[in-house]
C-alpha cells in the first residue's frame, strides 16, 4: 500500500508542471504548453521548454489558458484584466465582464510578470533619443606594398556618441615600422565626422580627415567634406548606404619637387556592413574624391576588413583588413598605390 501511494506521488509529481503552465490551443486540435510572455504586434508569445520563445499568430489560436489574470488591451483602446474563459467558438468572456471578446479584436496581452507593451514601447523609444557613448581601442600587426615593404606595429582608438538619428565618430591611429634601424613608416592620422537623419533614409554629413606622414614628407592631407547619405539598405543581415558632397583637398608638403594643393573636389562613398553570424562581420568602406577642376585629379580611399568575436560578449575581436589610398598625384618618389594589410586586436567598452 505504501509503495502504491509513494509511486502515486512520483506519479502526480511529474505531472504538476504541465498542469502549472499555461496551454495554447490551435485551431488544428494541436495544444501547446509553456509559459505566456504577451501578445503584441499579431503574434502570441509563448515561452517552452522544448523550442524556447516561439511566436503564434493569433488568428491561429482557438483558446489560451491561464491560473493568474491577464491584462488586455482591445483594438479600440478598452483595458481589462481578469481570466479568461474561452467557448467552442473561439470567443472568451473576461471576470466581471458582461461581453464576450475574440482574439482578432485584441491588440495587446500581458501577464502580472510583464510591462505594458505600449510602457515598454515609449521606454524604448526615450532610450532610442539618448546619446550613448562607445569607445574602442586597438593594436596593429601591419605590413604594406607600395610606396614601402615592411611590417609594424600601430595603435588606433575610436569613439562614437550617437542614437538612432544622429551620431559623432572620432579616431586616432599611429602607424610606425622600421627596417633595418630604417624608419620606412611614420604616419599619424586623425578623422571626425558628424551625421545627422532628418527624412527617413536621408542624413547630412560632415566630415573631416587629417593626415601626417614623414615619410612621404606630408606635413598636412586634409580632406573636408559635406552632403547627404543615404541609407540605400536597411536588414537585419546587412547595411549598404552611400553619400556624396562637396569636399575641400588641402596638402602641405616639405618635400622641393612637390607643390602645395589646394583643391576643391566632389566627395563620393560607399559604406558596407555584412553581419554574418554570431557577432562575425564584415565592413567595408569605400571613398573616392576627384578635383572638380580636373576629373584626373582625384584619390581614392579605402579600409575592408572582417571582424572575428573572441568572447562571448564581444568586448574583444580582432579586425583583419586592408586598407589603403590611390593618390593620382602623388609625389616624386612615391607611387600612386599605398596598400596596408593589418591585423588588429580590439577591445570594446561603454
Amino acid at each position: 500500500m505504501i509503495k502504491s501511494l509513494h509511486f502515486f506521488a512520483v506519479f502526480m509529481l511529474g505531472f504538476l508542471p504541465s498542469l502549472w503552465s499555461d496551454e495554447v490551443r490551435i485551431w488544428d486540435g494541436s495544444v501547446l504548453q509553456g509559459e505566456i510572455l504577451g501578445l503584441d504586434d499579431g503574434n502570441l508569445t509563448l515561452a517552452t521548454d522544448f523550442a524556447g520563445e516561439i511566436k503564434i499568430p493569433k488568428t491561429k489560436i482557438s483558446s489560451i489558458f491561464n491560473e493568474e489574470e491577464i491584462s488586455f488591451r482591445m483594438e479600440d483602446n478598452r483595458t481589462f484584466k481578469g481570466r479568461a474563459r474561452f467557448g467552442l467558438d473561439g470567443n472568451f468572456t473576461i471576470d466581471d465582464q458582461n461581453e464576450e471578446f475574440t482574439l482578432s479584436g485584441v491588440r495587446q496581452l500581458w501577464t502580472d510578470e510583464s510591462d505594458d507593451p505600449l510602457i515598454l514601447s515609449a521606454r524604448e523609444k526615450a532610450e532610442a533619443l539618448l546619446l550613448k557613448w562607445k569607445h574602442s581601442v586597438g593594436f596593429d600587426l601591419t605590413g604594406s606594398s607600395g610606396n614601402s615593404d615592411n611590417f609594424g606595429l600601430g595603435i588606433r582608438m575610436d569613439s562614437s556618441l550617437s542614437n538612432e538619428f544622429r551620431g559623432y565618430d572620432l579616431y586616432l591611429s599611429y602607424n610606425k615600422a622600421d627596417q633595418k634601424s630604417t624608419p620606412v613608416e611614420d604616419e599619424t592620422k586623425l578623422g571626425i565626422e558628424y551625421d545627422s537623419r532628418f527624412f527617413d533614409a536621408l542624413a547630412w554629413y560632415a566630415k573631416a580627415d587629417l593626415e601626417k606622414d614623414e615619410i612621404e614628407e606630408i606635413d598636412l592631407r586634409a580632406t573636408s567634406a559635406v552632403g547627404l547619405k543615404y541609407s540605400w539598405i536597411e536588414e537585419i543581415d546587412y547595411e549598404v548606404s552611400v553619400r556624396s558632397g562637396l569636399a575641400f583637398r588641402y596638402e602641405k608638403t616639405s618635400a622641393s619637387n612637390h607643390q602645395d594643393m589646394t583643391d576643391p573636389a566632389i566627395d563620393l562613398g560607399l559604406e558596407y556592413v555584412h553581419y554574418i553570424k554570431n557577432s562575425l562581420s564584415l565592413e567595408s568602406d569605400l571613398s573616392y574624391v576627384p578635383s572638380l577642376a580636373n576629373f584626373d585629379k582625384f584619390l581614392i580611399t579605402q579600409d575592408t576588413a572582417v571582424i572575428f568575436p573572441i568572447d562571448s560578449e564581444a568586448h574583444w575581436n580582432l579586425r583583419s583588413g586592408l586598407s589603403g589610398s590611390y593618390n593620382s598625384t602623388p609625389g616624386e618618389l612615391n607611387e600612386e598605390l599605398d596598400l596596408k594589410y593589418y591585423l588588429r586586436l580590439v577591445f570594446l567598452f561603454q
